[in-house]
């Protein structure tokens, strides 16, 4: 019973609470002179459209011309028959700890140079709680990456990948020293 009571009671309250939101203000004047004077404005004029050019339609039969989807006999030839690719991987030789990860899991952590040695070595964090040395020379990532240059807070790396028509190409990458947030 008292439950009902303070519920009644509660529900009351919060009633009257939101009317009292809802009370009649008078003083609009204010919002309809600027809306007034918003009316009473010369209307503008819109700028026509540009005219667009309609391409001309090409019917395709499909039995003169050839078909735009499949790659033409000169692009199937393999770059082994024209001669060797000088960007062709080595697929043979085993591969390192750091080449099983691909290259967005790996993070570069730091690097050390003492001062009677010419080669920096970077320290990689393979994403799974081990960090590795690395110089320049060896490979990191899936795609056949090789360092390049390690800097104080970047290491360059080659990746040797296949483009469209299965030739190797090099593209540049890079792995950017990871800062902690000062806490």
């Amino acid at each position: 019973m008292i439950k009902k009571l303070i519920t009644f009671l509660f529900s009351g309250v919060t009633l009257l609470t939101l009317l009292a939101g809802c009370r009649g203000h008078d003083d609009h004047s204010a919002l309809l002179t600027l809306l007034q004077d918003i009316r009473n404005r010369p209307p503008g004029t819109i700028a026509p459209l540009p005219e667009t050019l309609t391409p001309p339609l090409v019917h395709y039969t499909g039995s003169q011309q050839p078909s735009p989807f499949k790659l033409h006999k000169e692009q199937r030839t393999p770059a082994s028959s024209i001669g060797a690719d000088p960007f062709t991987p080595d697929s043979v030789s085993p591969q390192g700890v750091l080449e099983q990860h691909p290259l967005q899991e790996l993070s570069f952590v730091g690097t050390l140079q003492l001062s009677d040695d010419r080669t920096p070595k970077a320290f990689i964090d393979d994403g799974h709680g081990e960090v590795h040395k690395v110089i320049a020379g060896q490979y990191m990532g899936q795609n056949f990456g090789r360092v390049v240059k390690i800097s104080e807070d970047t290491i360059y790396i080659e990746e040797t990948v296949q483009d469209e028509q299965g030739t190797w190409v090099t593209r540049p990458r890079q792995l950017k020293l990871v800062m902690e947030a000062d806490e």
